[in-house]
């Protein structure tokens, strides 16, 4: 699957990007032009395989405008915004091209037709002499077959199926989107939760106009999830009880431990269906996801679940 998250950004934070609505046009143009090359190809992927790569393009594009958002409104000035934009995006797009997107040996033919997001993208730009070489390319005359995994096992985003361990924490995961201390200004007193859904923070307010904020993924369960909630109970590694559409594919139940989706912990709110928890497969932080809630990759769940106790009050916006 093609890194759209990466090639996208790269484009609409370019020399002469243009605003919210010239941003929409490339998106547009992208999808666009994804479901038709894929669906062109001499051997052309199943409706579930396309399904995921817009998935996984819709994803990258959500990402993106929301951090776009937070350096918009969070950088007093255009100095500060172009700074930020560079800790959001890697070291790597403010320096040369480190080459194109992989060796031409490796491609697959559905990969190749991917590329054609890029060209999209990139032509708007002017950018479009660098990704033309990849296009014209020929796909080798014996592509190299790599295993894929089963589809139940792995899906977009990032997610990992029920019963794997994706471990306590993602090493590659974007500096803004790790625990820390930040300057947050509020009326609520310290020790409250607020949940910030479209730029993807959890903060827990501190003394002093700090707050420690979290990287969160977002579950469908809670999408419309806004006002005030409650912690009304907490448990280390809670048992999961599978939603219905995972039903046909995944165990009935699964007791707590490692690869259990809901994590370390969990923080379950007063209204009787919301909670924060932590979850298998820490590369969905920063993203919006099918199940659950609201995740935390396991170690920071733990982390605010020794900072919290039953009462405290969770403010989702």
């Amino acid at each position: 699957m093609v890194d759209y998250y990466s090639v996208l950004l790269r484009a609409v934070t370019a020399p002469g990007a243009g605003d919210a609505n010239w941003r929409r046009g490339i998106y547009d143009r992208s999808r666009d032009i994804l479901v038709r090359r894929l669906r062109a190809l001499r051997s052309p992927p199943s409706a579930a395989e396309i399904a995921a790569e817009q998935a996984a393009l819709d994803a990258a594009i959500e990402r993106i405008e929301a951090e776009l958002a937070w350096t918009e409104h969070g950088a007093g000035s255009q100095e500060n915004r172009v700074d930020n934009l560079s800790t959001i995006a890697g070291d790597s797009w403010i320096g040369p091209d480190r080459g194109p997107l992989a060796s031409s040996a490796r491609l697959s033919e559905t990969t190749w037709a991917v590329i054609a997001v890029t060209v999209a993208a990139f032509g708007a730009l002017g950018y479009i002499y660098w990704a033309m070489p990849a296009q014209k390319s020929a796909p080798p005359a014996i592509p190299v077959q790599t295993p894929s995994p089963p589809p139940a096992r792995i899906a977009t985003n990032g997610e990992l199926a029920p019963g794997i361990d994706g471990g306590s924490n993602d090493v590659d995961m974007p500096y803004v989107f790790r625990r820390q201390p930040t300057f947050y200004r509020t009326l609520e007193p310290a020790g409250t939760i607020i949940v910030d859904k479209l730029q993807h923070f959890l903060y827990l307010i501190q003394p002093n106009s700090v707050a420690l904020r979290y990287g969160i993924a977002v579950g469908a369960q809670c999408a419309d999830m806004a006002g005030l909630r409650h912690i009304a109970s907490m448990t280390e590694w809670p048992s999961w009880q599978p939603p219905p559409g995972m039903l046909n594919h995944d165990p009935a139940a699964m007791p707590g431990g490692p690869g259990n989706p809901l994590g370390a912990r969990l923080l379950q709110l007063d209204d009787d269906k919301s909670r924060i928890h932590g979850t298998n497969a820490p590369k969905t932080i920063g993203n919006a996801v099918a199940f659950g809630c609201i995740r935390l990759v396991n170690d920071d769940i733990v982390d605010l679940y020794s900072r919290v106790q039953v009462s405290t009050p969770v403010i989702v916006n």
